[in-house]
C-alpha cells in the first residue's frame, strides 16, 4: 500500500526525496513520506471544517493546504536532517583530515588511515570513513571508494577535498600533504564564515524586529481603528443626519447624503493574520539565506517567528482596547 502511494507521486518529487534521503541516516524514507502526506492531508481537512466560511470553500482550502503541507513537510524534514548532518560533518572535517594525514605519514595505507581515523567523536563522518575503508578492504578501487563517499556527503567543502585527493592520487602526489593543506584551507574558510556571520548579525536583528514586532503592532492598531470606526458609524443616527443634510443641501441646489463605510473588520483581521504569517516566513528564510547561504534552516525558525508575532498582535490588540475603552 505504501509503495503504491509513493510511486503514484510525481516523479520529480520522489527523485528529490531520494536525493535528500541519501545524505541522511533515514532508511525508510518511502514510509515516512507517505505517512506524512496522509497525516497532514487529513489534519488539514479536519482543521478546515472549523473555518468561518461555507462548507465548499472550507473543503477547497483544506484540500489545497493538505496537498501543500503533505508534500512539503516530509521533504522539509528530510532536507533539514540532511542539512544538520552536513553541519556536524563540516565541524569535525578539519580534525578528521589532519588525523587521516597523520596516519598516512605514519606509514599506513589510505584505507587503514581512514579506518583508524573513524573515531566516535566525529559522529556521522566516522560512519562514512569506516564505510569507505571497508569498501577499500573489500576490493573496491581507492578512487571509486572516494567517489562513492563524495556522492554520500552533501558538503561542498568535503566534495572539493575528495576531488583534490582523487586527482592527487592519480598524479602520484603526496596524499598526506594534500590532506594537511585541505584541512588548513577548510579551517580558514570556517573562520572566515564565522566572521561574516558576526558582521551581518545586526541585519538579522533588524529583520526580526521589523517582522516579529513591528508588523503585528502596526496591524493591530489598524484593525482596532477599523473596528472603532465601524462601531462609531453604527452608533450614529446616520439616517437623521442624512435627512437634515439633504434638506439643507436641497435649498442650495444639491443633495448631501451620508453613508456608513463598507468595512469588513473580520476580513481585515483575517488579512492581517495572513500578512503577518507570510511576512515572518519570508523573514526567517531571508535570515537563513544571509547567514548560512541557504534557506533550509529558515524553515525551523518560521513557526517560532509566526507564533511570537501572532501572540504580539493579539496582545497589542487587547491592550489597546483596554487602554482606550473608557475614551
Amino acid at each position: 500500500m505504501i509503495q503504491s502511494i509513493y510511486h503514484a507521486l510525481p516523479q520529480f518529487y520522489t527523485e528529490r526525496i531520494e536525493s535528500e534521503a541519501q545524505y541522511t541516516d533515514i532508511e525508510q524514507h518511502e514510509s515516512l513520506t507517505v505517512k506524512g502526506l496522509v497525516g497532514f492531508f487529513l489534519l488539514a481537512i479536519i482543521g478546515s471544517l472549523f473555518l468561518p466560511y461555507n462548507l465548499s470553500v472550507n473543503v477547497i482550502i483544506g484540500i489545497v493546504v493538505g496537498i501543500i503541507s503533505g508534500l512539503g513537510i516530509p521533504l522539509t524534514f528530510i532536507s533539514l536532517r540532511a542539512e544538520r548532518r552536513r553541519v556536524k560533518m563540516e565541524k569535525v572535517l578539519p580534525d578528521a583530515l589532519r588525523l587521516v594525514s597523520s596516519n598516512t605519514r605514519s606509514g599506513h595505507t589510505l584505507e587503514k588511515a581512514f579506518l583508524l581515523s573513524a573515531r566516535d567523536e566525529f559522529g556521522p563522518l566516522a560512519e562514512e570513513l569506516r564505510l569507505t575503508a571497508m569498501e577499500m578492504y573489500g576490493g573496491v578501487a581507492v578512487e571509486e571508494a572516494l567517489r562513492n563517499l563524495e556522492s554520500r556527503v552533501n558538503s561542498e567543502m568535503f566534495q572539493e577535498t575528495l576531488k583534490l585527493l582523487i586527482d592527487g592520487i592519480k598524479a602520484g602526489g603526496d596524499k598526506a600533504d594534500l590532506l594537511e593543506s585541505s584541512a588548513k584551507d577548510i579551517r580558514n574558510s570556517m573562520e572566515l564564515r564565522k566572521e561574516i556571520q558576526s558582521s551581518i548579525r545586526m541585519y538579522a536583528v533588524f529583520i526580526v524586529m521589523v517582522a516579529v514586532v513591528g508588523a503585528p503592532v502596526l496591524f493591530s492598531v489598524s484593525v482596532y481603528m477599523a473596528d472603532v470606526t465601524v462601531d462609531m458609524w453604527e452608533g450614529a443616527e446616520i439616517g437623521d443626519v442624512g435627512e437634515d443634510a439633504g434638506g439643507v443641501g436641497s435649498q442650495i441646489g444639491f443633495d448631501i447624503d451620508f453613508d456608513a463605510p463598507d468595512v469588513d473588520v473580520d476580513f481585515f483581521r483575517t488579512f492581517a493574520y495572513m500578512a503577518i504569517i507570510t511576512t515572518n516566513i519570508f523573514a526567517a528564510l531571508i535570515i537563513s539565506e544571509i547567514r548560512n547561504g541557504n534557506v533550509k534552516n529558515g524553515v525551523k525558525y518560521a513557526p517560532i517567528f509566526c507564533t511570537l508575532s501572532i501572540v504580539i498582535f493579539m496582545a497589542v490588540n487587547i491592550g489597546i482596547g483596554s487602554a482606550l475603552s473608557g475614551i
